[in-house]
């Protein structure tokens, strides 16, 4: 008799499919069930204890501890019945077998959690083919195990565990693809890997991967969207890690004759935003080379007692409410850039921030100062915009940015 085939995904959110047909056990994502059916199908073939069962599920559930046997029989029992009604054959996934409840030997279960545990494990244990058993186990690893169930221990717990494993295979891929000249590859993991977690700086590696391909139009265009990633969503500034990234990319650009020190050439999109201007134009740059610009001129202005400003421009509408539309946001940016161009001195700077937002660097003036240059910037934009465009501003200081 042909065995049911069940698939349990546990890496990224849990889903079950029986035959290939999605199994719905509730509504309710934190349910009992879900519970019972991923504990069970991730310890593997040799099961999970009773006692270990019942801990875990009932770990936060103080009305249940007093009668953990009947607790626990009671869910399986319902489990059951809700499996069957959802389509599995008899409800049937769990089992016991030597006190421990195990897969149901009558189903032909799989686990991706086991599956990738396993890719692993064998993995590390081999001298030739390590590189396809992580590239399997990488390509199972759809993020965090069980992230809406975190909040319990063993969750938490198992999950740490994986997402280690996880980081290890994306160094290992990585590292073996660059080795072999497999740079397309070596950017494939790292993009991958930062679409499951933005936060971890996998985007650099994959900057990284691109330069080595050459592709310094995508790597450039790929770094200042990290960098305003950073500074817009978590309110901070590039590290270290990724300055040096972007110093590795200028250099390597520079080599190749792609970039003269100051211009990205025409193959870039950003060639224009890298550009010092002869007829006397401000310093267009990126928010990094505007953050060390800032550190460097506060520095040497103080030495001389003048002082350094940061003004971060907001395009508004005409109540000063900031603009949400993106293409209108998008044209009334175009012509601010044109404002600050035509009405900042040679010596200062400026970075686009956000879709917004201008960040503009001011040397060696005042408050009074500020608020003329904006004057000036508003006038020149409801020329250029209309006269409904308006121009908010603010005066910080370099760790505003930060906060």
């Amino acid at each position: 008799m042909k065995k049911t085939k069940i698939y349990v995904k546990t890496l990224g959110g849990f889903a079950i499919t029986c035959d290939d047909k999605r199994v719905m056990l509730g509504r309710n994502k934190g349910s009992k069930y879900i519970q019972l059916v991923s504990r069970v199908c991730s310890a593997g073939p040799e099961g999970v204890s009773k006692e270990d069962l019942q801990e875990d599920i009932y770990s936060d559930d103080v009305n249940e501890k007093s009668n953990l046997n009947n607790s626990l029989n009671n869910l399986i029992y319902q489990f059951k019945k809700i499996a069957e009604k959802a389509g599995i054959p008899g409800g049937k996934i769990i089992a016991v077998s030597g006190g421990n409840y195990v897969v149901d030997p009558s189903v032909e279960l799989t686990t991706d959690v086991v599956m990738f545990k396993t890719l692993i494990e064998e993995g590390r244990k081999q001298r030739v083919g390590k590189v396809n058993y992580f590239q399997e186990a990488f390509n199972l690893y759809k993020g965090d195990f069980l992230p809406e169930l975190d909040e319990l221990y063993w969750i938490s717990k198992s999950a740490v565990e994986y997402r280690a494993m996880y980081e290890e295979c994306v160094d290992y891929l990585a590292k073996e693809y660059e080795k072999n000249g497999q740079y397309k590859e070596m950017a494939n993991v790292y993009h991958v890997a930062s679409g499951i977690d933005k936060d971890c700086e996998w985007q650099v590696g994959e900057i990284d991967a691109l330069r080595l391909q050459g592709n310094f139009k995508k790597a450039f265009s790929l770094y200042e969207e990290m960098v305003r990633y950073y500074a817009e969503e978590l309110g901070i500034s590039p590290t270290e890690h990724m300055q040096k990234c972007y110093q590795e990319l200028q250099d390597a650009a520079a080599s190749t004759g792609s970039y003269d020190g100051n211009n990205l050439k025409s193959e870039s999109p950003l060639s224009d935003e890298l550009s010092v201007d002869e007829d006397g134009k401000p310093y267009e740059c990126l928010f990094p080379e505007m953050s060390a610009s800032y550190h460097i001129l506060s520095r040497n202005m103080e030495r001389h007692g003048l002082s350094v400003f940061l003004l971060l421009l907001t395009i508004a509408d005409y109540e000063g409410k900031e603009i949400k539309q993106e293409d209108k946001a998008e044209r009334r940016m175009e012509s601010l850039k044109t404002a600050i161009n035509e009405t900042l001195r040679h010596g200062d700077a400026f970075s686009k921030y956000s879709k917004t937002q201008y960040l503009v660097l001011l040397t060696g003036t005042g408050v009074e100062e500020c608020m003329v240059v904006h004057r000036r910037l508003q006038d020149r934009l409801k020329e250029l915009a209309g006269p409904r465009a308006s121009l908010n501003y603010r005066i910080i200081s370099y760790n505003d940015l930060s906060n």
